[in-house]
């Protein structure tokens, strides 16, 4: 398995060079294995990628944030805020994966998504069984809408449109939960 120091040099080499640069032969000259090393642990280098994303934002889901159900949208702007913190606390990886010119499924894990958007889901229906969120829209909808949004967020701070992503983020979470009218 391939840990530690060989990771940031992996992260180093996606990083400096740019994705579609870094070759499978890159990654083994630089770790200091063999290809057929390589191919024992990985199938293609966008395992790798997906390793690196799921170490950017973390395997497991996490606890329910604290509060009622019918603090769900605070809830959620909460845990969205500190996820978006604590990636940018790797700001050289947060920023590379962001940047990528194309979402591969491996980032995605064949489609499946980030834990933490397990974690928004409950929030979601909670909030809906409160009275808090519409509940004639799916939950798992408005959970892909968030998501979207948070990957907005993350993309506009990592190509350099907004200095700060927590802001920028409420501001956009603002617009999912709210719309763009004046009430």
């Amino acid at each position: 398995m391939i840990t530690g120091q060989r990771w940031r040099t992996e992260k180093r080499l996606f990083v400096e060079r740019g994705y579609v640069a870094v070759r499978v032969e890159d990654i083994a000259r630089a770790v200091g294995i063999s290809r057929a090393t390589f191919y024992k642990h990985f199938a293609e280098r966008e395992e790798i990628l997906a390793e690196l994303f799921a170490r950017l934002l973390g395997r497991q889901a996490g606890p329910l944030p604290p509060g009622t159900s019918a603090e769900a949208v605070e809830r959620i702007r909460r845990l969205l805020t500190e996820t978006a913190a604590a990636m940018v606390a790797n700001e050289r990886l947060a920023r590379f994966i962001y940047t990528l010119p194309i979402r591969h499924a491996a980032l995605l894990d064949e489609g499946t998504r980030p834990p933490v958007f397990e974690v928004v889901e409950r929030l979601v229906e909670q909030g809906a069984a409160a009275g808090v969120v519409r509940p004639d829209v799916l939950p798992g909808l408005i959970t892909g809408h968030l998501a979207r949004t948070f990957e907005a967020a993350m993309r506009d701070w990592a190509e350099g449109r907004v200095p700060e992503v927590t802001a920028h983020l409420g501001v956009l979470l603002d617009l999912a939960f709210h719309g763009a009218t004046v009430r």
